[in-house]
């Protein structure tokens, strides 16, 4: 993960770039000045609530199931007499540049942002959006649960309910998140941009944050060789659990193509003992009248030639169908062993073309 912590015990000069350098830890109880990152998926809101906060409709927000944002986007406007520097991202777990860009987001609030607006939509908070919550959350490393407010988007879901009530009867991952970011949380109803109570109360929220950070800004200290690690680390994960998938998903489907084989190899090995079965009842037939011919007082002797000659003949036949019957075993063994093959290299070239 990102290995990031605050630089409260600096005492560094950072020269911003709009003035004079300015000490990290600013003694001022309000700061004139704050710089804010909006995190979240894909469709959480991020933009329309970026748009919410300044009061224009500074960022894109359409509706797409890709990332409307591609890159970090920084606006400034001046909100409550105060300058408010918002930067909104892409959703990073989208993202093949994710180091890329989080170095660029920081950049854009340079020299770090005061919090981090954690995005999350009003709805069933899903084990994929925890996982990409944890995901997102990652890329910063724990610190950033010193610096981050939940703003719980789409509030004009809540049908007049307050965000507590429905915090309240929300499962365990819910809870577990709030707490996380120390119960710091509003809601945002992006469908009344007129409304800037909500924007107000995000305000206070901040300046909270800012009370017990001693006015202090998140800084990075990971180097580009972690970062890249990381992001490498992830991909493989990715890339080791897609691979299971689908090799599973594969050997279903070898399993279904080799038992349809080897049922159609014993229905013709079936065939062949049944011919052979009723042949051998045919001269056991013959045996018994030729027995039972003999054993007369006065046998005919035409019949039992005729007798002798079918048996000679049957077991002429039986001796064909098992000569027969042994070179098609050798044919089915033989091909047996040529659909295994062809098999495996079927599943190969099935693996790599669902990659």
């Amino acid at each position: 993960a990102l290995r990031q912590r605050s630089n409260r015990n600096s005492n560094e000069s950072i020269e911003s770039n709009e003035g004079p350098a300015q000490s990290v830890c600013s003694p001022s109880p309000v700061l004139n000045e704050l710089r804010l990152v909006l995190l979240g998926k894909t469709g959480a809101g991020k933009s329309a609530t970026g748009n919410s906060i300044l009061g224009n409709r500074c960022f894109d927000e359409k509706l797409n199931m890709s990332s409307v944002t591609k890159h970090c986007k920084q606006n400034c406007e001046t909100v409550e007499g105060r300058k408010l520097v918002l930067v909104d991202t892409p959703d990073f777990t989208d993202l093949d540049q994710t180091l890329e860009e989080i170095q660029r987001c920081l950049a854009l609030c340079s020299p770090g942002p005061h919090a981090f607006l954690l995005v999350v939509p009003i709805e069933r908070y899903t084990e994929e959006q925890q996982r990409t919550v944890e995901m997102i959350l990652e890329m910063f490393h724990e610190d950033i649960d010193n610096y981050g407010i939940l703003i719980f988007s789409h509030a004009d879901r809540l049908g007049g309910e307050s965000i507590e009530g429905f915090i309240s009867r929300q499962n365990r991952k819910v809870h577990e998140l709030v707490g996380r970011f120390g119960r710091r949380f509003v809601a945002f109803d992006n469908t009344n941009p007129t409304n800037r109570d909500q924007v107000r109360r995000l305000l206070q929220k901040v300046d909270e944050l800012l009370a017990v950070n001693e006015n202090c800004h998140f800084t990075n200290e990971v180097t580009v060789q972690e970062a890249q690690r990381i992001r490498e680390e992830t991909m493989l994960a990715v890339m080791a659990k897609t691979m299971r998938k689908i090799k599973e998903e594969v050997r279903t489907m070898a399993d279904v193509r080799w038992r349809a084989i080897v049922s159609d190899m014993n229905e013709q090995r079936q065939k062949t003992e049944q011919e052979k079965k009723h042949i051998q009842d045919r001269i056991d037939q013959i045996d018994m009248e030729i027995m039972k011919e003999e054993q007369n007082v006065q046998p005919i002797t035409a019949r039992l030639r005729r007798f002798r000659v079918s048996l000679q003949e049957e077991q002429d036949i039986l001796r064909r169908l098992q000569k027969r019957g042994m070179e098609k075993e050798r044919q089915r063994i033989k091909r047996k062993k040529k659909e295994k093959k062809d098999l495996k290299n079927w599943i190969q070239e099935e693996v790599q073309r669902k990659l």
